[in-house]
């Protein structure tokens, strides 16, 4: 029975994912994600940024009204369980990054090792780019016009 009720779990997720309409990436600066006063201003901040109607958020991350509202007032916090589908929601990370740096940290996007393998190409055919460019130019300005 448990697999069953999982399964309807993960479909009921699938279908409000399909139903939900993720805004923008609307991240803030980090200045103003780090000046916020208290973590109710930081996940308002969060919830302004995106656009979005707090209904239409907290009835996607699956919390009550009046939950959602001490959060706002910095009376309750959001549980770490809730904070991807929040994130997801408002599409940016400023809930986070502020409570990462009440701590002395930031976040860091993790990378796959696909991606490093990817980006350090990248950055090696940048760097040939440039390479060939000043070659040219050198055997240009060799040539007799």
């Amino acid at each position: 029975m448990k697999v069953k009720s999982k399964e309807l779990s993960q479909a009921e997720t699938q279908r409000e994912l399909d139903l939900f309409r993720q805004p923008e990436r609307n991240d803030a600066p980090l200045e103003m994600i780090r000046k916020q006063q208290g973590s109710g201003a930081a996940f308002t901040l969060a919830c302004s940024s995106s656009g979005l109607a707090d209904q239409t958020i907290y009835e996607f991350v699956g919390i009550d009204a009046g939950t959602f509202s001490k959060i706002k007032k910095g009376l309750a916090t959001l549980q770490a369980d809730d904070l991807p589908k929040f994130c997801y929601a408002v599409n940016n990370y400023i809930y986070p990054e502020w409570c990462a740096f009440q701590i002395g940290r930031t976040l860091v996007e993790i990378k796959t090792e696909a991606e490093r393998r990817a980006d350090a190409a990248e950055k090696r055919a940048e760097e040939l780019q440039v390479k060939f460019n000043v070659l040219m130019e050198a055997m240009h300005a060799r040539l007799p016009a």
